[in-house]
């Protein structure tokens, strides 16, 4: 085998290699023989198949077999010889075979970039942490209460008002035919509570036990099912049964259907139950600021194969946010397409222009990622097996009734796996980053964290855009001759 490096530049290499064809004629030999001691032939034994039988039936087998050995062999020995680290899958493209001949292939490939000297210690962050209003706490408390408040029947009877519970039959119909969806049996129903459909409700107010009704009502215009908004229903409605509400009360029977022995410890529960979820959007604030220090200081060259793969997941799901038919999207600017939005239309901008801005998001993403990853490597940073079972079970949990189809997917699915994997690490690193750079804390309330929150989402976006048109600038000409 021979090895030709035909392309060292920034971080693609290409080789050609050529295997001798009196090689290629051995190596399919070989491979014939291989065949031969499993092959079935009326007439002879498997293993005494002569050579030119085995050559009529099997001989493209062999071929096909040799050349795929061939190309792993010969990755194998340029990447070790080469000590290449392949960002991914090598590309192979034959560039010449014929009986008799040499076989000649081209490896191309681009590499992982070598990072050099990673410090942090001169970088400074403020880490927010987020006090939690009592206000908030006995709003959660008051939502606890209500929601786990206990009806029971009418003592005496009367007609329903605001805040009972209807217990109810109900069919609905859109010009005579059914409403998908539409129809329960005994559905306790909180009278003012918004869950049903706009009046809905108010119909059933100032109604006797046993009542039937014919209620109508028309779809709000944002309603979710599209075929059903902005269109007039009604809906056959059957009163079997008023129940009235306890008051909603913050005490001990509260706090043991929460699972504590006390109002006291159910308050602190639901404090530091709260802060939790503060700090966590916190941290978000604070790793983006962690990442654009990072992107501003470590600027290297990233493989561009990475980076086409990383667009094209962010501009499919993108396209598939915006409602733009994929199939469209290289005409997505036409006006005039039937059924098909155009990206002005869906965004508010070309779609030159978002892939330029998007291009770079996949960029910045694949740097990054690249970054994080040798920091961790560096510094033994690990995802533990109890940090992904944690992960695993709250993903699962986000599937009532699901969970050991969620549990078995992700066992099942490396890619899965994965991804589920990668937050933990990337947080992690941040973790250790901030435990090597200068931290200040910083206490905030929770409406100047969504403040915050929204300013690093407008500023993240601002500062793409503004790479964007940096890049489109014409460089000048020089007017000298």
């Amino acid at each position: 085998m021979q090895v030709k490096q035909t392309l060292s530049e920034g971080l693609k290499r290409s080789f050609q290699i050529t295997f001798p064809a009196k090689d290629i004629e051995s190596k399919v030999n070989a491979q014939l023989e291989k065949i031969g001691q499993k092959a079935k032939i009326p007439g002879f034994r498997p293993g005494k198949v002569p050579l030119p039988i085995l050559k009529q039936r099997y001989h493209n087998e062999a071929i096909s077999k040799t050349l795929d050995a061939c190309v792993d062999v010969a990755v194998k020995q340029v990447v070790k010889e080469n000590d290449l680290k392949p960002a991914l899958k090598p590309k192979v493209e034959l560039d010449s075979f014929d009986q008799g001949k040499d076989l000649v292939f081209s490896i191309s490939l681009e590499v992982l970039p070598t990072i050099g000297e990673v410090k942090f210690k001169d970088l400074a962050f403020e880490k927010y942490v987020v006090d939690v209003p009592e206000k908030t706490i006995k709003q959660v408390l008051d939502n606890f209460a209500n929601r786990t408040r206990e009806t029971r029947p009418l003592e005496k009877l009367r007609k329903t008002k605001k805040g009972d519970v209807a217990i109810i039959d109900f069919e609905g119909f859109i010009e005579d035919e059914p409403i998908e969806g539409g129809k329960g049996q005994d559905h306790a129903l909180e009278l003012g509570s918004g869950s049903f459909i706009p009046g809905f409700e108010d119909q059933l107010i100032d109604q006797e036990k046993g009542a039937r009704l014919d209620v109508k009502v028309t779809f709000p215009k944002d309603y979710h099912e599209k075929h059903y908004a902005n269109k007039p229903a009604h809906f056959e409605v059957h009163l079997k049964d008023i129940h009235e509400v306890e008051p909603a009360a913050i005490d001990e029977k509260l706090s043991k259907k929460l699972g504590f022995k006390t109002v006291k410890e159910m308050e602190e529960g639901v404090k530091a139950s709260l802060a939790k979820d503060y700090n966590a959007q916190a941290f978000i604030s604070t790793k983006r600021h962690v990442l654009d220090a990072l992107a501003e200081r470590f600027i290297f060259d990233v493989p561009q194969n990475m980076v086409e793969i990383e667009f094209e997941n962010i501009w499919n799901q993108l396209c598939q946010e915006l409602g733009i038919d994929q199939g469209d999207a290289a005409n997505a600017n036409a006006k005039g397409k039937k059924g098909s939005k155009t990206f002005e239309e869906a965004a508010g901008q070309s779609e030159e222009v978002l892939r330029a801005e998007y291009k770079l998001i996949a960029e910045r993403r694949v740097r990054l990622g690249l970054l994080l990853a040798e920091i961790g490597n560096r510094n033994n940073v690990t995802v533990t097996q109890q940090e992904f079972i944690n992960a695993l079970t709250a993903r699962a949990r986000e599937f009532p009734g699901q969970e050991k189809q969620v549990f078995d997917f992700y066992r099942n699915n490396e890619s899965a796996m994965a991804s589920l994997r990668a937050p933990i690490f990337e947080n992690k690193v941040v973790d250790f980053i901030l435990s090597e750079a200068k931290v200040s804390e910083k206490s905030i309330t929770p409406e100047d964290l969504e403040k915050l929150l929204a300013k690093d989402e407008e500023d993240a976006e601002k500062q793409i855009l503004a790479q964007v048109k940096s890049e489109k600038k014409p460089t000048k000409k020089s007017t000298k001759k």
